[in-house]
């Protein structure tokens, strides 16, 4: 018939894909778009989707999922049209809720409707927010010796771990793979120097990534990591997800000694309590801001 009304009346570009959180293999598909066989096992109507406000579109609506169904009924046998609902369903909250997103009207076979009678297949796909929403870890991030403490104006070496994160999971019994990869380091040195960097730095000897402190007093060094992201379905090829996201790591406290030569009784031992070699961090002890702190990008 020529006049059999197709596409999906109502639902906006790429509706048909689903979206995977940050559920772990094993969960139900956080966010997904499934197709609902008209008079079968369908819950909306033409209101549900139009409102009373819209009384044209409601008709409309209705002529078209009527014609859809008239199609089938005088199709030829082994042929036929199948009118469905779209719906969207999200678990994101732990409470599952449904958005209704159109109707539909397929051949029945064809790729679209799913073949015989089955639902409208979906495209798994990752978002940008269902990435912020996955579970990177913050890297672990390195400054300065082990002890804790360097001397004032030596070399602070900073690094990180640079290797990517993968995490699995299943959506709509498909397996999915999704890989994390850091792109870009931004170091906070606590005392207003900052740096912009695409390397991860390497322990000393390499001075590759670095600073210094001015002055002396407890700094915390905070490194916030630029993540960017692709996914695999079912073991296929890597797909990019558009956007990055930003993960902080843990802040490393680190204190900046300023070292005086004095004449010592070599007689007397060093009381340590009266002159502690790192003292106690307090808001005396806290490290002065560089009046001429700078950003830098390496």
């Amino acid at each position: 018939m020529e006049n059999v009304p197709s596409g999906l009346e109502g639902v906006p570009s790429g509706a048909d894909e689903a979206s995977t959180s940050s559920d772990v293999a094993g969960g139900p598909a956080p966010v997904y778009v499934t197709s609902r066989e008209l008079g079968v096992d369908s819950k909306y109507t033409c209101s549900d989707l139009h409102g009373e406000e819209d009384y044209g579109g409601g008709v409309a609506c209705g002529i078209s999922n009527l014609a859809c169904s008239v199609a089938d009924t005088l199709a030829d046998e082994g042929d036929g049209y199948l009118a469905s609902e779209q719906v969207r369903v999200d678990n994101r909250s732990g409470r599952s809720s449904e958005e209704l997103l159109g109707f539909d009207c397929q051949q029945r076979g064809s790729a679209a409707a799913g073949g015989e009678g089955g639902a409208a297949p979906v495209v798994i796909t990752v978002t940008r927010e269902d990435f912020a929403s996955m579970p990177v870890a913050p890297l672990v991030a390195s400054a300065g010796p082990p002890e804790g403490w360097l001397p004032v104006h030596m070399v602070n070496v900073l690094h990180a771990d640079s290797a990517p994160q993968t995490m699995d999971m299943t959506l709509l019994d498909t397996p999915v793979q999704v890989r994390a990869t850091p792109v870009l380091y931004d170091w906070d040195l606590g005392d207003g120097n900052t740096i912009s960097t695409t390397n991860p730095g390497e322990p000393y000897p390499s001075e590759a990534v670095s600073s210094t402190y001015r002055y002396e007093g407890w700094y915390d060094v905070t490194l916030t990591t630029t993540f960017s992201g692709q996914f695999s379905v079912a073991g296929g090829p890597w797909q990019d997800i558009d956007g990055t996201i930003e993960v902080a790591s843990e802040p490393i406290p680190i204190y900046s000694k300023s070292l005086e030569s004095r004449l010592v009784n070599p007689d007397v031992p060093v009381d340590e309590d009266e002159d502690p070699w790192v003292p106690e961090r307090t808001a005396e002890t806290e490290g002065r801001q560089d009046p001429d702190a700078t950003h830098r990008e390496v």
